[in-house]
């Protein structure tokens, strides 16, 4: 792990600690803990700027630049001053960030602790935006095909999606000008979608030789992938409200991970195969998306043989949220999950086995899309 990683690992963690600490006194001020934000930021930029100029050598610019822009413009937010009136006219918009903070009535140091908190999120996201970053630059489709005999259509396929997910989640940032704007947001919304990108690109991560890898990286992977892993850690319980009959083969797929069984790859990519297309089915039913198609404006691309369509499906679980870009970024996000599992598939079959590394990989992304699908929809809205 790199010094500057560390460094803004570390400030984070105390920055969290002294969040806490603050929230507990009677007559809180949080001017501190943003400045030390602001301080805290320095590393995390020399980082960004770090892997920029490694994406211009290596000729991915173009595929990270909306990645890029949006970490800079998170950078940008967390030093943006935004007027306390502002968010205090209108605090129940802000209802999930003003619930996660507890708050026993609302006043001005509470208002200042939800901007606070939302910069401190800011933080979080930019830090691991920017391992992304770093592990994107090292990501080539071409290498790839190569390396397993890969064929065109899969490749082009996944590559197409990648650069869909990172396109949507720079629209998804540029949408969100101000700090109130992603409080008024779920507070799992921008980590979760973050999250997103970051497991595709640690799956990606994986099918690179090992001494092609970089050993800073690695040490910042196992830290970023356990973090990953306890916030993830919540998918089962939650699709068990949703549906007990998708949770116990998927519970199954999870515990063949430690099996030596030579059938275990078989297993678990089956099992995700069905697993995202069933529960899609589930939150968003033939006939409830059927009868709620004729009230969306743009009904293109909505149904197919008079069957609704996966960006149907993927509409209909957002439609609470009323969010174009999140709903747009879900989607794209979806099918990347889809186009990941089709390359992990077609290299089980073209190899002797996945390795755990890449086994967990590909699990871990699954459980994100889980946790980020299963909170974003209608039932689960609030958690």
């Amino acid at each position: 792990m790199s010094d500057d990683f560390k460094t803004a690992k570390t400030a984070l963690a105390k920055l969290h600690q002294d969040m806490e600490a603050i929230n507990r006194l009677a007559r809180p001020s949080y001017l501190g803990v943003i400045e030390q934000m602001e301080r805290t930021l320095e590393p995390i930029r020399r980082q960004h700027l770090e892997v920029s100029r490694v994406l211009e050598m290596s000729g991915a610019a173009a595929r990270m630049q909306e990645i890029i822009s949006a970490n800079q413009h998170w950078q940008e937010l967390i030093e943006q001053t935004t007027a306390a009136s502002r968010i205090a006219d209108s605090l129940a918009a802000h209802q999930s960030w003003l619930e996660r903070l507890d708050f026993v009535q609302h006043d001005f140091s509470h208002i200042s602790q939800l901007q606070a908190s939302a910069k401190l999120a800011l933080c979080d996201t930019s830090l691991q935006l920017t391992a992304t970053e770093r592990l994107m630059a090292g990501v080539d489709f071409e290498v790839i095909r190569n390396r397993f005999q890969i064929e065109m259509p899969v490749i082009a396929g996944l590559e197409s999606s990648i650069a869909h997910v990172a396109s949507s989640y720079g629209s998804l940032a540029e949408s969100l000008r101000e700090i109130s704007d992603i409080t008024r947001l779920p507070a799992f919304v921008l980590p979760g979608a973050t999250r997103e990108i970051y497991t595709t690109s640690f799956a990606l991560e994986t099918l690179r030789p090992w001494d092609e890898r970089d050993e800073e990286e690695v040490e910042t992977e196992i830290q970023l992938v356990a973090e990953a892993e306890l916030e993830t850690s919540g998918c089962i319980a939650l699709l068990q409200q949703v549906d007990p009959g998708l949770a116990r083969p998927y519970i199954g797929a999870r515990d063949a991970l430690h099996d030596k069984n030579a059938d275990r790859a078989r297993h678990i990519l089956s099992s995700l195969r069905e697993l995202w297309n069933h529960l899609l089915r589930r939150l968003a039913p033939d006939d409830l998306v059927a009868a709620w198609i004729p009230g969306v404006l743009n009904q293109k691309d909505l149904l197919h043989e008079g069957k609704p369509t996966r960006r149907a499906r993927v509409l209909y679980v957002c439609r609470e949220l009323n969010n174009d870009p999140l709903t747009d970024f879900l989607m794209h996000d979806t099918r990347a999950l889809v186009k990941l599992i089709e390359l992990f598939n077609r290299v089980h079959e073209l190899e002797t086995d996945l390795t755990d590394e890449q086994l967990r990989a590909i699990l871990l992304k699954t459980d994100s899309w889980l946790m980020y699908i299963l909170q974003i929809s209608a039932g689960n809205f609030h958690k």
